[in-house]
């Protein structure tokens, strides 16, 4: 019982644990802020684990004589949500897309790394061009650019860096985006669709 109640506080702790990134994630991101808070703006993500462990929680910590079966339907409901989420990625995305994170050359006293990245496969589909500056968690998130996926027009091709303060964009058009970069790690310029 007592286990029982200990693993119902656990859940619960998880659940309040996630709810604090999700306000963390959302409030903190922004341009130079830090890329571990960026990583923790995911509300959809953390929304779709926090519920379970909190309906789990409350079951496990609760004495009535139904919690039992309570907790063995949250537990099943739970492992299935897992299975479908792979399958309904895979069933969104059949082919991957291509994702770059390329190191600066010579970086390896303050790594930059030049990302290309798909998000939000399932709610907001799109891509994200950023460059972490700095070793991990202290690195430092800064943007290039973002778009959707409805938007045919733009994509990146190709994400090299030309030299340590400049990296290159090919974009769907086969034009090249030269963007130079401050000593911090920012953009000086922007991507010019």
């Amino acid at each position: 019982m007592k286990i029982r109640r200990g693993a119902g506080l656990g859940l619960l702790a998880l659940a309040g644990m996630c709810a604090v990134a999700a306000i963390t994630g959302r409030l903190y991101e922004r341009p130079g802020g830090l890329a571990v808070v960026a990583e923790l703006n995911s509300p959809w993500l953390l929304a779709a684990l926090a519920a379970p462990a909190l309906a789990t929680g409350v079951a496990l910590r609760s004495r009535r004589p139904g919690a039992d079966k309570a907790v063995a339907a949250l537990t099943g409901a739970g492992l299935l949500a897992a299975l479908v989420v792979p399958l309904g990625l895979m069933a969104a995305d059949t082919f991957p897309a291509r994702q770059y994170d390329v190191t600066a050359p010579g970086g390896a006293g303050d790594p930059r790394r030049l990302v290309v990245e798909r998000v939000s496969p399932l709610a907001d589909p799109g891509w994200e061009v950023y460059v972490d500056q700095g070793p991990f968690p202290a690195a430092r998130r800064w943007p290039l650019a973002r778009y959707d996926d409805a938007d045919w027009s733009k994509g990146i091709l190709h994400a090299e860096w030309l030299t340590r303060d400049t990296i290159r964009l090919i974009d769907l058009d086969h034009r090249s985006h030269d963007i130079p970069l401050a000593l911090d790690g920012r953009p000086l310029g922007g991507l010019d669709w």
